[in-house]
């Protein structure tokens, strides 16, 4: 459990960018340099390291041989994070190239075959952290002075906000509207399946930025908002997800008049 505002929250999500893509486009001379970098920042920082360390079973990975190329790192979120962080962690301690040792078989060329390795395995789990901070900071709202508690368990965080006189469970905003929303937003985040794809959450991460925004100008676009709304609802979220985007809907309907 950590304590953070949303001034901080960037400032790890811009971190974690830069050390993520200087892997991503590394070469075969700075691959292993680097991945030893990521693993530093990542397993230093807590909150990015608790996220992981919830999806992380012993069993989803055994020590592999050097130029071990794979078709899959898993079947689903729990077993792709789990599998490339160990990965990752064994590749620190017990390899010296990256693409001697990890990426030959991906293409002919070097740096071909590093890109694709890079591609196919370190960008997947690059992808889940961001989209994670990502939703931290939707659950945050908008101010960035208050301080929001942290706790992350099996993968998922809730996000409350905390002051002096303790722990309260609803986004600070101005006006009675604004709050309204926020406890609609965090009630949505909280149902969103565990499985659900990396383009479903993108498309909620899209959809609620757009609605918050719209729902704050004095002038909102209908059809960014009917946008919004629409992308919601082609999601396949459950019984749960379902109640609660329609507690969204119900609130821009005025905005859609």
């Amino acid at each position: 459990m950590m304590n953070i505002d949303k001034k901080t929250l960037k400032i790890i999500s811009l971190e974690f960018r830069t050390i993520a893509n200087r892997l991503i486009n590394c070469n075969h001379q700075t691959g292993m340099g680097l991945m030893k970098q990521f693993l530093d920042y990542i397993e230093g920082n807590d909150i990015i390291h608790e996220y992981i360390i919830g999806f992380v079973k012993s069993d989803d990975f055994e020590p592999v041989e050097r130029r071990t190329c794979f078709t899959s790192i898993g079947d689903n979120k729990q077993e792709e994070i789990s599998f490339v962080y160990q990965y990752i962690r064994y590749a620190v301690e017990n390899f010296n190239n990256i693409y001697y040792d990890m990426a030959m078989g991906y293409a002919r060329e070097a740096n071909d075959a590093v890109k694709e390795f890079c591609n196919r395995i370190i960008l997947p789990f690059v992808n889940y952290i961001e989209g994670y901070l990502t939703e931290i900071g939707i659950k945050m709202g908008y101010d960035e002075d208050v301080k929001y508690m942290i706790h992350v368990s099996g993968g998922v965080a809730q996000v409350n906000v905390a002051n002096d006189s303790g722990i309260v469970n609803a986004t600070q905003n101005n006006g009675t509207c604004s709050q309204d929303l926020e406890k609609l937003i965090f009630k949505l985040m909280d149902t969103i399946p565990k499985d659900l794809s990396e383009e479903d959450r993108n498309q909620i991460t899209e959809s609620i930025e757009v609605i918050r925004e719209e729902s704050q100008s004095e002038t909102p676009r209908k059809s960014f908002v009917n946008m919004a709304v629409k992308g919601l609802q082609m999601i396949k979220g459950g019984t749960e997800f379902a109640a609660a985007v329609a507690g969204i809907c119900q609130f821009v309907q005025p905005l859609l008049g």
